[in-house]
């Protein structure tokens, strides 16, 4: 199962510098959004092969 959600998030992208995204993400393996922004940043870390301490999560809700 996946979960879908609207999210907001800025991700260092290292020599590229920090790369902010609006948009929705799709989380395979999940049957609910996480309610924790720590919880939601690693998982979007570990889709975009990065660290969770590179994302910063600004805002996310459930699309239904």
């Amino acid at each position: 199962m996946s979960v879908k959600f609207y999210t907001r998030f800025v991700a260092d992208l290292g020599t590229k510098g920090p790369s902010e995204y609006t948009g929705i993400v799709e989380i395979a393996g999940q049957d609910r959004l996480p309610s924790d922004p720590q919880r939601v940043a690693l998982l979007i870390a570990r889709d975009l092969d990065l660290e969770a301490e590179e994302v910063r999560v600004l805002q996310w809700s459930r699309l239904h």
